[in-house]
């Protein structure tokens, strides 16, 4: 194992220091700024339930599918940083073919980037995930400025199941999830 040499470590810190010491005397010169107005928090540890968090797996005979129905379907929910929720889906298509992707969106209807894997690292849809109340939230999913899904996200009481209702292109699909794991 190749270790990075403590010498180049402080040069490269050093090299840092020096090059802000400027920066720093001309901002210690400056006039100071107004205090920013207080930040008006978002986060999805204080707006998404916990009993949301976990992996579900989609129940295919209980959901009704605009199209053909996958063979599988697992959809993750978690907190990640900044305060977002963080939403994996897999989805294993009739043909057996897979797909997957993620989106982290605060839940206050700010855009946040979907991935896909069909495109690899390149931004597939902007959604907004919007809380309606304690146990519902509403999505929108656009790509190139056109809102191409609508929908909304539903937790039942007890928290064992979670039903995703959306509308693309004129049709409906409801998809019934279930708790797998956590």
């Amino acid at each position: 194992m190749t270790q990075f040499p403590l010498r180049r470590c402080a040069a490269i810190l050093v090299s840092a220091i020096a090059i802000s010491l400027p920066a720093m005397a001309l901002a210690q010169t400056a006039t100071p700024a107004a205090p920013a107005p207080p930040a008006v928090r978002s986060d999805a540890r204080e707006q998404v339930p916990a009993a949301l968090l976990g992996i579900w797996k989609a129940d295919i005979a209980a959901s009704t599918y605009a199209s053909t129905p996958p063979r599988e379907a697992l959809r993750v929910f978690q907190y990640t940083a900044d305060g977002k929720v963080l939403v994996m889906f897999l989805t294993v298509a009739a043909n057996g073919s897979v797909s997957n992707g993620h989106w982290s969106a605060q839940v206050d209807g700010g855009d946040a980037l979907e991935y896909h894997s069909s495109y690899g690292s390149t931004p597939y849809n902007i959604v907004t995930l919007t809380k309606v109340d304690a146990r519902n939230f509403n999505l929108a999913v656009s790509r190139h400025g056109v809102v191409s899904i609508t929908g909304s996200y539903l937790l039942s009481e007890d928290g064992q199941t979670l039903t995703y209702k959306y509308q693309a292109v004129g049709r409906e699909t409801t998809i019934l999830y279930r708790r797998w794991m956590g």
